[in-house]
């Protein structure tokens, strides 16, 4: 439905009102719009673009190389993207070379027929009729009939089975008029490369190709005529290799009538005018007579005369140098031939700087650019959407961190809440009953002994008392206290009363600093090492400290010493110090162990369970 759409909106090109180019150009890319939109399937968008680039080739409307790339590149981009387009691959540089060869852009021309058979073997499919007929068509006009000879043997199989590929597979007439132009550019190395074995092999495939177009398109007038010339040219050839005047007699013959044809189109007869004068010089210069060959070439010069090319100009002044030589002219003919030579040398060195390695490198270059270009592109986009997935995912790390930061926020906060209402019910309803008991218990006392001692009961209420306020003070603070807060708690008096008393000290840290204390461990253990150090400093003589902190798994051990006598035991200030030491150590259930070696020294051992 599509393709009958394009193609009779492309019938006439120029119905946009611009230039037939333009219009054409204009097709294709409303072809991408629609794609774009939805508006056609991608099977439908790649068949229409396929059709109407046909149509411009067969309206005979020219774009160069980097035109025609551009034009497709969003073709090119939908082709390759598909995990199932092969086909249009191969169709793809079908446009490219068809293109070349009807502009005579030869070496382009190479370049995609090369690019498609790449495509062809890439996808296992074999080589095809047209890939090998632009290769073929190439080195024929290069006159590098060892190159297609070669690509014949190289194919020869393929080549051979071309009828029963026509007869047995859907084709349409443009397949049949490949398959005529490839056995005859064929037909033509074999027999110019005199090997008249393969040249008959291939005459017997177009004879095939003869019958096909004889039963399956009888109607079409065409195809049947191209065979024809293509027949009539490689029984020139074939003459020509043998030395068989009536073979190359019989072409020539044929020729003409094919010519005087009525149903013969246009475009063939050109050709055809071409081909049969030149043959004509040919077969007299060989065969006389003189006057025929004089003839003929003053025909081909008319016809030459409006075409500027080189190699032309070399083939007359050849033929001419072969005529002065029959007619015993032998130094005008080497002089001519001289001249000939001389035509040759620029039409080479043309050849070379217009359609041969320059075309195709131009062809791979320019279509290097396009692709890179594409990448560029394509690389931008990639950037792009990098850069967006970048951005969102940091939103979404930002915002989830924001959330999870307000979750922790308001859980912190409902925690802390709960930890101040159990300090405060800890505090209002544990104390009084605490107190109470201790006020009997006092009343008590005085009531049976009259003591002004301290009971142990007494005591221990006192002790209950002071471990209730510390758990809640731990409840009520968002203060975690750990081994590393004790250090850092007897470390920087130290550093101060050492600045001003000269001493020194060391505290090593065998032990895991991260380690939980309570609050009540912690004011303690600090009160204690205080004590310690106030001992040292009030009562010793030394000038050095040693503190060392260690835990085995739940077990922290502190050990103090310093580099002083000890003490005498009888010394009542310091059996209070000791004394406070020791009340301390029992209220946090801990482990003290005193090892005094009064004049050696002394060091004290602390072990407290960690919760």
């Amino acid at each position: 439905m599509w393709i009958i759409s394009i193609l009779l909106l492309g019938a006439s090109f120029s119905s946009f009102g611009k230039s037939a180019k333009d219009s054409a150009t204009q097709v294709v890319t409303n072809l991408s719009v629609l794609y774009k939109k939805g508006t056609l399937k991608e099977k439908a968008y790649l068949d229409s673009v396929n059709s109407t680039l046909r149509l411009i080739l067969s309206e005979d409307i020219d774009y160069t190389n980097k035109e025609l790339l551009q034009l497709l590149s969003f073709y090119r981009n939908v082709v390759w993207s598909g995990k199932q387009n092969e086909k249009y691959k191969q169709e793809y540089y079908t446009i490219l070379s068809n293109q070349a060869k009807m502009a005579s852009r030869f070496g382009e021309m190479l370049y995609y027929g090369e690019k498609l058979r790449a495509a062809e073997e890439k996808s296992g499919s074999g080589p095809s009729i047209t890939s090998l007929m632009f290769m073929a068509d190439y080195y024929n006009i290069k006159n590098a009939y060892a190159h297609s000879l070669s690509l014949y043997k190289q194919n020869r199989q393929f080549v051979r089975n071309i009828p029963i590929q026509l007869r047995h597979e859907p084709t349409d007439i443009r397949e049949v008029v490949r398959a005529i132009n490839l056995t005859g550019y064929l037909g033509d190395a074999a027999f110019n490369e005199l090997d008249t074995f393969s040249g008959n092999e291939i005459r017997g495939v177009i004879t095939e190709i003869q019958n096909i177009l004889e039963t399956k398109y009888k109607d079409n007038h065409d195809a049947p005529a191209r065979l024809k010339y293509i027949q009539l040219l490689n029984l020139y050839k074939k003459g020509t290799a043998l030395h068989l005047p009536d073979l190359v007699r019989a072409s020539i013959e044929g020729l003409d009538q094919l010519r005087a044809d009525h149903n013969t189109p246009d475009y063939l007869k050109n050709h055809i005018e071409f081909g049969v004068t030149d043959n004509k010089i040919g077969y007299f210069l060989d065969h006389g007579p003189n006057d025929s060959a004089r003839r003929y070439l003053k025909i081909i010069e008319q016809l030459y005369s409006n075409m500027r090319d080189p190699y032309n100009a070399y083939m007359i002044k050849k033929y001419d140098a072969r005529l002065l030589y029959n007619e015993g002219r032998y130094k005008e003919s080497i002089d001519t031939l001289r001249r000939a030579i001389e035509f040759m040398d620029v039409a080479m060195t043309a050849t070379v700087a217009e359609s041969g390695d320059m075309m195709y490198t131009m062809a791979k270059v320019e279509e290097q650019q396009i692709l890179m270009a594409e990448a560029a592109a394509q690389q931008k986009k990639t950037d792009q959407q990098l850069l967006l997935l970048i951005a969102g995912f940091l939103l979404l790390l930002f915002g989830g961190m924001f959330i999870f930061h307000n979750i922790r926020k308001k859980q912190k906060a409902k925690f802390l809440e709960f930890k101040l209402n159990l300090a405060r019910n800890l505090h209002d309803e544990a104390n009084p009953a605490l107190l109470y008991a201790k006020a009997l218990a006092k009343t008590n006392r005085l009531e049976e002994t009259s003591a002004t001692v301290k009971s142990e009961l007494e005591e221990h209420i006192e002790h209950t008392m002071e471990l209730i306020r510390s758990l809640a003070q731990d409840l009520k603070s968002e203060k975690q206290f750990s081994i590393a807060d004790l250090i850092t708690a007897v470390k920087q008096p130290l550093q101060k009363i050492a600045s001003v008393s000269g001493f020194q000290f060391i505290i090593t840290e065998e032990v895991n600093v991260k380690r939980f204390l309570s609050h009540y461990q912690f004011s303690q253990l600090k009160a204690i090492l205080q004590e310690c150090i106030l001992n040292t400093i009030k009562h010793a003589s030394f000038d050095h400290i040693n503190i060392r902190f260690s835990n085995h798994k739940d077990i922290l051990s502190i050990r103090y010493s310093d580099n002083g006598r000890g003490w005498i035991t009888t010394e009542a200030g310091i059996g209070i110090g000791m004394e406070n030491i020791t009340q301390r150590m029992h209220k946090l259930n801990a482990d003290l162990d005193i090892n005094n070696h009064y004049p050696d020294g002394y060091h004290i051992d602390f072990q407290m369970k960690l919760h």
